[in-house]
């Protein structure tokens, strides 16, 4: 790895390997989900430093009258912009795309197989912008709990301990009614054993 980050071989390494993983970092904040390995890690981020160049190149040849008397006055600038800003703004973009899903549509239209980003069901349902739903847990004892879940509540992505925090707990009567446990409370959840969660639209009022 000292090797990489020699003056020397800095340059190389930096477009082909350190742009790659900017995008996959910034990717990563809209996108949640399991850690890809270390060795799926390096391939992709060498394909997408690949990407990287490719969209560069192409950005340079479209405004080739512009961009090299600035290639030629301050190259390191735009070498940093080619592996710093460049790659930034693609991985917020396709993060972007992947999280509104906006294009799923497009890709079924080209029958180009869908792989949602998201590696868990679990990270589908909770990293959502619905943050206002009331939930059903039932353990494998039977045990129930009712909950909701809302801007104050917060659920966990580590995929080796999944656990939620509900901001309030209730009780329901025989009769089906929800009612906020006295005193007001919140509950943090193991998920361990849990059979189901059911997920429950809060009821809304309309005016006019």
């Amino acid at each position: 790895m000292a090797d990489l980050i020699d003056p020397t071989n800095f340059d190389f390494f930096a477009r082909y390997l350190l742009a790659g993983f900017i995008i996959i970092y910034f990717r990563s904040l809209f996108v949640v989900g399991g850690t890809a390995n270390l060795s799926d890690s390096l391939i992709q981020a060498v394909i997408l430093s690949l990407v990287n160049q490719l969209i560069f190149q192409i950005i340079i040849s479209t405004f080739s009258t512009i961009a090299a008397p600035v290639i030629a006055s301050v190259p390191r600038a735009v070498f940093f912009a080619e592996v710093l800003f460049l790659p930034t703004v693609i991985g917020l973009l396709v993060g972007w795309s992947l999280s509104t899903s906006w294009n799923l549509s497009l890709l079924r239209w080209l029958s180009i197989p869908i792989r949602h980003p998201a590696r868990r069901a679990y990270d589908f349902a909770f990293t959502r912008d619905e943050t206002d739903r009331f939930m059903i847990l039932t353990y494998a004892d039977g045990t129930t709990v009712y909950a909701y879940f809302g801007e104050n509540s917060f659920a966990s992505t580590d995929g080796n301990r999944s656990d939620i925090y509900f901001e309030r707990i209730y009780d329901v009567a025989s009769g089906g009614q929800w009612a906020e446990k006295v005193p007001s409370r919140g509950a943090l959840l193991s998920l361990q054993d849990l059979r189901s969660i059911e997920f429950l639209e809060p009821e809304r009022t309309t005016n006019g």
